[in-house]
């Protein structure tokens, strides 16, 4: 019996689109949700959604320490993980790490981080766990609420570990409750060249499987975004030749231009955020899930040993400034007063890291202020071990 023509045509047809999709089904993965995404929660700016940041990677360099590349492969929705999915793994604890550049794992490899120390350490004692890092680079108290009040109800975890460095808590201004997310679920029962069509017309990102273009963090001269560009002249008074190099190529942080002062000033700033802490506790305790708080120090707290790189970024600087005296350990005595109150339980990691200082093993790099990637991992797992043992 012969296949009439029209009907070869028709299945010709039906396996070309059928093909079409799969293909872009693979290249194209879209995110679950399409107006959630890390750009939302970066401050003094009102983004759109040609800005989200989309599968791609974003190049950390400090050349003064390291000739390494530390490159953040970004997620559908912006955070240096996996791809994460809404519905929770059934009989895992989920577990959101919320946090600054110390979350996010800057200056280290990606496997190097505090959420897969904790994850690595939980897997070894066979205990599934889905830890999530939502560690943002240059965000503080206000950001992380309003990130925690957008992400908790959407993917429902366990628990929500704030994770407060020593430069989070200074800025301590008010906090006004923004909308919260409305998410808008993709519909993944579409024909994905129409999905793909929309987001060229609203001007978003493509959500490509596989990352082909690196952006900096710190672009170099001559873009705008350096400050080198426009004030050479009085930067180049305030450093050494060899660090004023390295940010003018974006190979360092070209903020950390006399940050040890302004860090000395917050250090001893009086704050208090237990009101702020009382309305996340009860927010993320009527969702079910639990807050837990921890506190991250400053190298400097810990020792001395690093000034002397911090003084070539800093040459107005005295020769001496010692930030391990008590004066500059208000706020993690603050902070352990504001949780108690509350009962949150609360972790200051200080004297952990002291103890590993006082041995001779540095776990801070030298110029650059964050934490080597061994430390990273360390923390998770000191984490892990306090949240394993004491709740």
């Amino acid at each position: 019996m012969r296949i009439p023509k029209s009907l070869n045509l028709l299945l010709y047809i039906i396996g070309i689109i059928a093909f079409q999709e799969i293909v872009l089904r693979i290249c194209f993965p879209i995110p679950e949700i399409e107006n959630f995404n890390r750009i939302n929660y970066q401050p003094g700016i009102n983004p759109s959604k040609s800005d989200y940041l989309r599968n791609i990677k974003m190049l950390w360099k400090s050349s003064l320490d390291t000739s390494a590349d530390f490159v953040h492969d970004l997620n559908y929705y912006g955070f240096r993980d996996y791809n994460w999915k809404i519905e929770k793994s059934k009989n895992k604890q989920r577990i959101l790490f919320i946090g600054d550049s110390f979350v996010e794992g800057m200056t280290s490899d990606a496997e190097n981080v505090i959420s897969n120390g904790f994850k690595n350490k939980a897997e070894a004692m066979d205990l599934e766990v889905e830890a999530m890092n939502f560690g943002i680079m240059g965000i503080g108290l206000n950001e992380f609420m309003h990130l925690i009040v957008d992400v908790t109800p959407v993917f429902m975890p366990d628990y929500v570990f704030l994770v407060l460095c020593y430069n989070d808590m200074p800025f301590n201004n008010p906090y006004f409750p923004k909308t919260r997310l409305n998410p808008k679920y993709s519909n993944l029962m579409r024909p994905r060249i129409l999905e793909l069509i929309d987001m060229l017309i609203r001007k978003e990102p493509l959500p490509i499987r596989w990352s082909f273009n690196t952006k900096r963090f710190y672009p170099a001269v001559p873009s705008k975004n350096n400050p080198w560009t426009f004030f050479a002249d009085s930067l180049i008074k305030q450093v050494r030749p060899d660090v004023a190099r390295a940010m003018r190529k974006g190979e360092f942080n070209f903020f950390r231009t006399n940050w040890v002062l302004q860090e000395e000033r917050f250090l001893r700033t009086q704050t208090n955020v237990e009101s702020k802490l009382s309305m996340l506790n009860e927010y993320v305790k009527g969702l079910n899930s639990r807050l837990i708080v921890f506190y991250l120090p400053s190298r400097h707290q810990l020792s001395n040993y690093y000034y002397q790189f911090e003084r070539h970024q800093c040459l107005s600087c005295p020769v001496n400034l010692d930030l391990t005296h008590e004066r500059y350990h208000l706020h993690r005595k603050i902070l352990q007063s504001n949780c108690s109150n509350l009962s949150i339980p609360f972790y200051d990691l200080t004297t952990e890291l002291q103890i590993e200082e006082d041995k001779g093993r540095h776990l801070y790099w030298n110029y650059d202020d964050h934490m080597r990637g061994s430390t990273y991992v360390m923390i998770g797992e000191k984490i892990f071990d306090w949240w394993n043992n004491s709740l």
